[in-house]
């Protein structure tokens, strides 16, 4: 496959049709190779040049020549008038075959001016549109060549483990080791509800939470209320036993006085 890069200024243009009348008209154009917008490519805005602007603007597209001389290929040039306020408006289209270009191209790095005529969007003619364009070749990049594979997928991506095992230790066996014995099999699935554990070398087991039961504000300030109450009921309890053996101490001790005191029949 040939490719080449074709080099095209676009210079200015006269007499176009005038599609503003109350303000003057700010042109501008759009390139593209066969109307594909992944090529587009655009001019600054011309501002005071009106009906005839001036660009003098580079660009630069990369063509199959192959494919340009089966007269696939066109460079498709729109001019259009920009607007601050509506959408802008088409001009007129100036639509030139590649293989044109290649054919009057007499060597490399030649540069070619060209004029051509501006067609309105109705299809006859308005204007002129002055540019140059030259060919380049574009240098020969060589890859390394593929592999063919027969399987439609890629290789698998290899990736080293994490801790890989030092010089003097033996590679361990897939599995859980019991000291004494021989290789443990694998533990028992997850439970219900939680997710598969990951493929690998090693098995990963999710234990199942521990379900902390919250406990209720009301409980422990009910049995401290209680007792309170209690205690509070037995200090009582216990003041007025106390305060009733010392009234039966007192009236005994009285009495013991009052005997003492009392005149004997002689």
């Amino acid at each position: 496959m040939d490719l080449k890069q074709l080099e095209i200024t676009l210079n200015s243009a006269k007499d176009l049709k005038r599609v503003k009348h109350l303000h003057a008209m700010n042109v501008y154009a759009v390139v593209t190779i066969s109307s594909n917008p992944q090529t587009e490519q655009r001019t600054p805005v011309d501002k005071g040049g009106g009906t005839n602007p001036m660009w003098n603007y580079t660009m630069k597209f990369t063509i199959d020549e192959a494919v340009a001389k089966m007269n696939y290929l066109f460079l498709n040039i729109k001019l259009m008038c920009h607007s601050s306020f509506r959408s802008d408006k088409e001009i007129g289209e100036v639509l030139v075959p590649v293989k044109e270009l290649l054919d009057k191209a007499e060597e490399p790095n030649l540069v070619k001016y060209m004029t051509n005529q501006v067609r309105k969007p109705s299809g006859k003619p308005k204007g002129e549109l002055n540019f140059s364009f030259k060919f380049e070749d574009m240098p020969i990049t060589a890859y390394p060549p593929r592999v063919s594979t027969s399987s439609p997928y890629p290789p698998p991506l290899y990736i080293p483990p994490r801790n890989p095992p030092q010089s003097g230790y033996s590679q361990p066996t897939v599995g859980h080791h019991v000291q004494g014995g021989g290789p443990k099999p694998p533990p028992p699935p997850p439970p219900d509800g939680y997710p598969t554990p990951p493929p690998g070398m090693g098995y990963y087991y999710h234990e199942r939470p521990q379900v902390v039961q919250p406990q209720q504000p009301g409980k422990n300030n009910d049995r401290i209320g209680l007792d309170l109450g209690i205690a509070f009921v037995g200090g009582m309890l216990g003041g007025m036993l106390m305060g009733e053996l010392m009234s039966d101490d007192d009236a005994a001790s009285t009495s013991n006085d009052a005997a003492q005191h009392m005149p004997t029949d002689n």
